[in-house]
C-alpha cells in the first residue's frame, strides 16, 4: 500500500495546567525546607514582593528526630486580603491526575554558598559504629595473643545482629585454624566486650553475663534463677518459684525485676535504623478545654507584602504604559504567590483538624489506636479533590503528644475486628511486632501462630498477611529468629 501525507481536524476537550496553577500546585506539594527557597528565590526576581520591614532574617527551625517534644509559637499569617485568585488555586482541585515534581517549575539553582553549606553537612554526617565494628575495636585493644586474636576475629564474625554467637566452637576452631582451647580463651574475653552479654551462646548465657557484670554472684537469687528455672519464669508465679526456692516471695519479685532489666538481644541497638530529622510544619496537641488543637509553625517563612512604592506607581497617571504594564503584572504575580501560599497553610491546617479529631484515641494511647483513614473519605469531608489530600500530606511532618510525624502516616485502610469495627493496618504491624518481642527466642512463633494470638485479640487476618506485615517491618521467619 503506497504511504501518502494527509491533514484532517478535530475537537477533543483537553485539562492544561496554567503556568500560575502548576506554581500553585508546586507550593502545595514542596516540603517546608524547599517551599522556603522558592519563597525566597521570588522575593529576588520580582521587585514588587518584599518582606515585612522589622521580621529580619527568618531562619529555618532546626530539623528535630521523630521523637516528641515541645515548643511555642504563634500562628501568622501574611498581611494582605486574598483576592480572586483562591478561585484560581480552588481549580487545582479538580485534576485528577497527579503532575510529577519535574513538570512543575523546579527550585532554581542554589547558589555556591549554599551548595557549600549542603556539603559541609553532608560530609559531616557519619554513620555510627556496627556492632562488628565495634566488637574488633575492643579486639584490637585487648592484648590477645596473636591466634587467640584470630579466633576472636571469627568469633565476632559469627556473631548475629541480635549479638548472639550463632556458630558451635568447634565450627570456628576448624575455621580458624586454632586449638579449641584457643577458641575458649577468645570466647572468654569476646564476652567481656560491650555490649554486655555479647557473643552468648543461648539466653541463659546471654543473661548470666550481665548479671555477673552487674556484681551478682552464682549465689545470688536472680542467678539461681536464671541458670536452674530460666523456662518457669515466664509461667510460673513469683509464689510458686519461692515456694520451690524456699525464700520470700518479695527477694523473688525483686530478682524477676532485675532479670526483666536485662537485654536479651544486646546487638540489636547497633541495627536500629538512623532518626531521621525532619521539620514539621504544624503541632496537634492537647486543648485547655478537652480534645486537641492545631497551631501551624510559619516562622521559618518570609512575611510577605506588595512594595507600596510599586503600588503608588501604578496608580500614578504620570508612569507610562509599558511600565504601568510590567508593574501591573509584577503586583498580580506576587499577590498569586501569597494566595498560594495562604491556600497552602489552610489545606495544612483543614487536614492536621480533621486528624486531630479522628485520633484522639492515638494521640492519648499509641499507635495500637489508630483509627483507619483513607485520603478519598477526607477529601469528601474536606470538600477537595483526593489528589489535593495526597499532594497536601507528602513531605509534610506534624508534632503530636506521640511523636513527629509525616500527615500521611494517618492514613491507612482498616482491617475488621470480631466486633464488627476496624484497625488500622499500622496498629496490627504494631501488634506483630510486640508478640514477636514477647515470644520465647527459644521457641518463635511462626506466622500461623501469631495470626492466631491476633485472633485471640479480635483482629482478624490471614498467615500471609502476618508475613506481609513481618516482612515490612524487617523481621525474619521463625526459624531464623532463634
Amino acid at each position: 500500500m503506497k504511504a501518502r501525507l494527509s491533514q484532517n481536524q478535530q475537537m477533543r476537550q483537553e485539562m492544561k495546567l496554567a503556568p500560575r496553577m502548576m506554581q500553585a500546585l508546586t507550593f502545595l506539594q514542596v516540603p517546608w525546607p524547599e517551599l522556603r527557597e522558592m519563597v525566597r528565590a521570588e522575593l529576588e526576581q520580582n521587585p514588587a514582593l518584599e518582606e515585612k520591614v522589622g521580621d529580619g532574617q527568618a531562619q529555618l527551625p532546626v530539623a528535630e528526630p521523630l521523637t516528641a517534644a515541645t515548643f511555642n509559637d504563634v500562628d501568622r499569617e501574611n498581611d494582605y486580603e486574598p483576592d480572586d485568585y483562591g478561585r484560581e488555586i480552588d481549580a487545582l482541585e479538580k485534576m485528577l491526575e497527579p503532575r510529577p515534581m519535574d513538570a512543575a517549575p523546579g527550585l532554581p539553582p542554589p547558589t555556591p554558598a549554599a551548595e557549600e553549606k549542603r556539603q559541609y553537612f553532608l560530609d559531616s554526617i557519619t554513620a555510627p559504629p556496627s556492632l562488628h565494628a565495634h566488637l574488633a575495636e575492643q579486639l584490637n585493644e585487648s592484648g590477645l595473643a596473636e591466634s587467640a586474636k584470630q579466633a576472636g576475629e571469627y568469633i565476632i564474625g559469627n556473631v548475629d545482629e541480635n549479638g548472639w554467637l550463632a556458630a558451635a566452637l568447634d565450627e570456628i576452631a576448624r575455621d580458624a585454624g586454632v586449638d579449641a582451647a584457643v577458641v575458649d580463651e577468645a570466647l572468654a574475653v569476646v564476652q567481656e566486650f560491650e555490649p554486655a552479654g555479647v557473643a552468648a551462646r543461648d539466653l541463659r548465657e546471654c543473661l548470666l553475663i550481665q548479671l555477673r557484670r552487674a556484681g551478682c554472684g552464682d549465689r545470688s537469687l536472680a542467678v539461681r534463677l536464671v541458670e536452674a528455672h530460666l523456662e518457669a519464669l515466664g509461667e510460673a508465679t513469683p509464689a510458686d518459684l519461692a515456694k520451690a526456692l524456699k525464700v520470700p516471695v518479695g527477694e523473688v519479685a525483686e530478682a524477676i525485676k532485675r532479670i526483666e532489666s536485662l537485654d536479651p538481644k544486646p546487638g540489636a541497638q547497633f541495627s536500629a535504623p538512623p532518626a531521621v530529622y525532619v521539620t514539621p510544619e504544624a503541632e496537634i496537641r492537647q486543648a485547655p478545654g478537652g480534645g486537641y488543637e492545631v497551631e501551624m509553625r510559619r516562622e521559618a517563612l518570609p512575611r510577605l507584602r506588595i512594595s507600596a512604592e510599586y503600588e503608588s506607581m501604578l496608580e500614578d497617571p504620570a508612569t507610562a504604559e509599558e511600565a504601568r504594564k510590567y508593574l501591573a503584572e509584577k503586583i498580580r504575580s506576587g499577590k498569586f504567590i501569597m494566595d498560594s501560599l495562604v491556600q497552602r497553610g489552610k489545606t495544612i491546617r483543614k487536614i492536621a483538624e480533621a486528624i486531630a479529631v479522628a485520633q484522639e484515641d492515638f494521640f492519648e494511647q499509641g499507635i495500637s489506636k489508630l483509627k483507619p483513614m483513607t485520603m478519598g473519605s477526607l477529601a469528601d469531608e474536606l470538600g477537595v479533590h483526593e489528589t489535593t489530600v495526597g499532594r497536601a500530606v507528602s513531605g509534610k511532618y506534624v508534632r503530636t503528644p506521640q511523636g513527629v510525624f509525616e500527615l500521611r502516616f494517618f492514613f491507612t485502610t482498616g482491617l475488621p475486628k470480631a466486633d464488627g469495627g476496624s484497625i488500622s493496618t499500622e496498629a496490627v504491624k504494631e501488634a506483630v511486632a510486640q508478640i514477636i518481642e514477647r515470644e520465647d527466642v527459644r521457641r518463635p512463633l511462626s506466622d500461623q501462630a501469631i495470626a492466631d494470638k491476633l485472633k485471640t485479640q479480635g483482629i482478624q487476618v490471614a498467615r500471609r498477611t502476618v508475613a506481609k506485615y513481618r516482612e515490612q517491618l524487617g523481621l525474619p521467619p521463625a526459624h531464623k529468629r532463634k
